[in-house]
């Protein structure tokens, strides 16, 4: 399933960019990411390198393994000086498989445009047989530098030990971290914070790609900054656990309620009793009337204040519940009940809109009342719900399809639905999907 949100032009993945010293290693690193639905390119003019607001991945190649050290050094300075003002969430020194090219200059390069950032480095590709075991790299279980690679003319390799190869131009303190050490995730913590406490790079053994994902898994939920540095895969599974994250942290829902039934005042009661929930209560009487600009600024810059994951904008008070009566509101003014409850549900409407073009975080919303669902989708210019899953019996939830919206996730159920802790239920669905879209 795509990890990507589409209903927004702007996209909502990790945006990540991979620097490496020729093209065809720029597009093997970039392609994994396609696996995440990431929308990638390869750039090949590193000297006029920028960050496209379309691509997810940008690949940059700067030509420089064969160059000298220093003409390396200057070429991906060049690429992060064009950079430095782009929002780019993660940062991916491309190395070759085989350990060949000027690996310590360009990762000062690195090092020296983000003094902060510590630097992970994964020198294996599993399914293409590279591995690292004890510090050293064998290809299909064969030393490095027992390979042909050890007799490429232009750079010959004469150890195996990565380590060593990064050290003859790096200027910076690098460490080992073994297998013992990433095959027990409560040691591969501590020692990934003792080693960074007086290393700028480590150099991590990994045989299998779950090794990998178990450096990328740790390194994520450390949220140490990190610039990674592998042939591909590490930056892969990297990006994947910081998406995940990414989502955990921020993914926010907004819960509209314009249902006023005893079982929604109930659903209400106990949601406000969960931190989880923001419940933001709105006096719909004054939908009806010359206050109604005014209650929508209201509650608009009340919801921009929220900082809770899952905001609740209800026409049912659970802290003081007054019932509108429709029919004496309707006689009043001499309309008819619908014309008075289309009224509710069309500033509803506008609330949401406003809020959903202000946040750009609220990744999915759950209407409760037919009524007020069926305004929103009018009005936002959809056409319907794709349906995909149901939560509970006659609470379904799918994607909003055309207008406004497209894409958008959406649960919907009338207001006489569930028990009591439906609006649980709901909360830990969207959180579920989060994990999965």
């Amino acid at each position: 399933m795509s990890i990507q949100s589409t209903w927004r032009e702007e996209s909502n993945l990790v945006k990540t960019l991979i620097i490496a010293d020729d093209s065809t290693g720029a597009n093997a690193s970039a392609i994994l990411l396609k696996q995440l639905n990431f929308q990638t390119i390869s750039l090949i003019d590193y000297q006029n390198a920028r960050i496209l607001d379309h691509y997810d991945a940008i690949a940059i190649s700067t030509d420089s393994r064969a160059v000298s050290g220093n003409e390396a050094y200057s070429r991906v300075q060049t690429v992060l000086a064009n950079v430095k003002d782009a929002e780019v969430m993660i940062y991916n020194k491309r190395i070759d498989s085989t350990l060949r090219g000027n690996l310590g200059m360009e990762l000062n390069a690195f090092k020296d445009a983000f003094p902060n950032k510590k630097i992970a480095i994964v020198p294996a590709f599993p399914s293409s047989g590279r591995t690292c075991r004890n510090g050293l790299v064998y290809v299909k279980d064969v030393l490095l530098e027992h390979t042909d690679v050890a007799k490429d003319p232009k750079m010959p390799i004469f150890t195996s030990d990565a380590k060593q190869l990064f050290m003859k131009q790096f200027q910076g303190r690098i460490a080992n971290l073994y297998l013992e050490a990433i095959r027990s995730k409560n040691r591969l913590s501590k020692k990934i914070r003792d080693f960074y406490e007086y290393h700028d790079a480590i150099v991590f053994d990994a045989q299998t790609n779950e090794d990998i994902e178990t450096i990328a898994e740790t390194l994520a939920i450390l949220d140490i900054p990190i610039i990674t540095v592998d042939p591909g895969v590490f930056t892969f599974y990297y990006t994947k656990e910081r998406q995940v994250h990414r989502h955990v942290r921020n993914d926010r829902y907004v819960f509209v309620v314009g249902s006023v039934t005893d079982t929604t005042y109930q659903q209400l009661q106990l949601a406000a009793t969960d931190e989880d929930f923001d419940i933001i209560p709105i006096r719909a009487e004054l939908f009806l009337g010359e206050g109604s600009h005014a209650e929508v600024n209201r509650v608009f810059q009340r919801a921009t204040q929220s900082k809770s994951q899952f905001m609740i904008l209800t026409t049912t008070d659970p802290y003081n519940r007054e019932v509108l009566n429709l029919f004496d509101i309707a006689k009043n003014k001499s309309q008819d009940v619908d014309q008075i409850s289309k009224m509710i549900n069309h500033h509803l409407s506008v609330l949401l809109d406003q809020i959903l073009t202000h946040d750009a975080s609220i990744q999915g919303i759950f209407t409760s009342g037919g009524d007020t669902t069926l305004s929103f989708l009018t009005e936002s210019g959809a056409c319907g719900i794709e349906l995909i899953q149901e939560v509970i019996p006659l609470c379904v939830y799918g994607k909003i399809v055309a207008g406004k919206y497209d894409q958008l996730s959406i649960i919907t159920k009338g207001g006489m639905i569930g028990t009591d802790t439906t609006y649980k239920t709901i909360k830990e669905f969207f959180k579920e999907v989060t994990q999965h879209v």
